[in-house]
């Protein structure tokens, strides 16, 4: 399988490990926006004088972009490669937790995690799909290591995130944060190559 991909790459060595291993940190590093919400609603209705539902109105707005829109996202994917639309969708994600931070109205807000959902439904969309094409032979384990760095990243970050809004506040937490995940996120798209056809 590696000859195949050798040659089907023109002679240059892309090992397909590490574009699995780019994929799962990128996932890692967008599960926040989902697995993390909750640590902020208590702190965003204070903060916004509105009530939980309003504030969650956010989480669904992020939600249907994240998911609604990958088809769309699936196709530019195709046109100009995983490695393009994963750095946009690093951008948007590290842009939306930022953009949070200092949102002083619910529309803001809303505005800023739809963003969110857009970079994430991409970022989710083209690793797994780079993932399995890489994987061809091994297309469960692909899947399944991909798929699951997304809860894997709140794991290990809930805990800091949480004591920095106790610390420091919401707004910081997710001002530093967004920075931190845009980054990782834009780090590991340059890693991650079109597989062969």
């Amino acid at each position: 399988m590696e000859t195949r991909l050798l040659a089907a790459t023109g002679g240059r060595r892309v090992n397909r490990w590490w574009q699995l291993c780019a994929c799962i940190i990128a996932m890692m590093a967008i599960a926040n926006l989902q697995y993390a919400w909750t640590l902020f609603t208590l702190p965003l209705t204070r903060a916004l004088g509105a009530a939980l539902s309003a504030v969650q109105i956010a989480f669904t707005l992020f939600v249907l972009t994240e998911t609604w829109l990958v088809p769309f996202e699936g196709y530019l994917v195709d046109r100009f490669g995983a490695g393009r639309i994963v750095m946009v969708g690093g951008v948007l994600v590290g842009l939306s937790w930022v953009w949070s931070g200092v949102a002083h109205s619910l529309h803001a807000l809303y505005f800023a995690y739809a963003l969110g959902g857009i970079g994430a439904g991409a970022v989710y969309g083209a690793s797994v799909g780079t993932a399995l094409k890489w994987f061809p032979d091994r297309r469960g384990l692909a899947a399944g290591l991909t798929a699951g760095a997304y809860g894997i990243g709140t794991a290990l970050t809930v805990i800091p995130i949480n004591r920095m809004i106790a610390h420091s506040g919401y707004q910081s937490a997710f001002i530093t944060w967004g920075f931190i995940q845009g980054i990782v996120v834009v780090a590991a798209a340059l890693f991650i190559q079109r597989p062969p056809d």
